[in-house]
């Protein structure tokens, strides 16, 4: 009866020893077509946001300390531009104008001004001023082309 009772503690032990299981790894990719899940292209800025306000902030320069710039987006697309350039004795150191502003095709950028061109992407209370081109400057001095909402008309 020993015999057995050591047999089958042998036999407990060496069954229990290789029970260890590693978590399952089955993990099922799923793209967006998957899913069900597609962009829905039909919304934008323009017609997904909350954009007619006044915005202001500190816009880059290159040959001053930067400039105060106060932007004001009316629904019937007009616009109030007024920029302040600090630091500079020149002549021309501040810009007021009034216009209308027009969205690109996409619905996601604004253009205007009469004597310079600005464009802005237009994001959730905030312009992000962009190059010509339509591209905009990443990293850390991305804040520096930045205005921020203030008021919402």
């Amino acid at each position: 009866m020993k015999y057995v009772t050591i047999i089958l503690c042998l036999f407990c032990f060496i069954s229990c020893k290789n029970q260890e299981k590693e978590p399952e790894t089955n993990v099922e990719e799923h793209t967006i077509e998957d899913v069900g899940f597609k962009p829905d292209n039909a919304h934008n800025s323009q017609n997904s946001l909350d954009w007619a306000g006044e915005y202001k902030g500190t816009l880059s320069c290159e040959d001053c300390e930067g400039i105060e710039t106060r932007i004001l987006l009316q629904q019937d697309l007009g616009y109030e531009l007024s920029q302040n350039y600090i630091g500079r004795s020149e002549t021309h150191v501040s810009i007021n104008e009034t216009g209308e502003f027009k969205w690109d095709k996409q619905g996601n950028t604004i253009s205007l001004g009469k004597h310079q061109k600005f464009y802005f992407q237009v994001g959730e209370n905030y312009l992000l001023q962009l190059f010509e081109d339509g591209t905009k400057v990443m990293g850390d001095s991305a804040m520096k082309y930045r205005l921020t909402k203030i008021n919402n008309l």
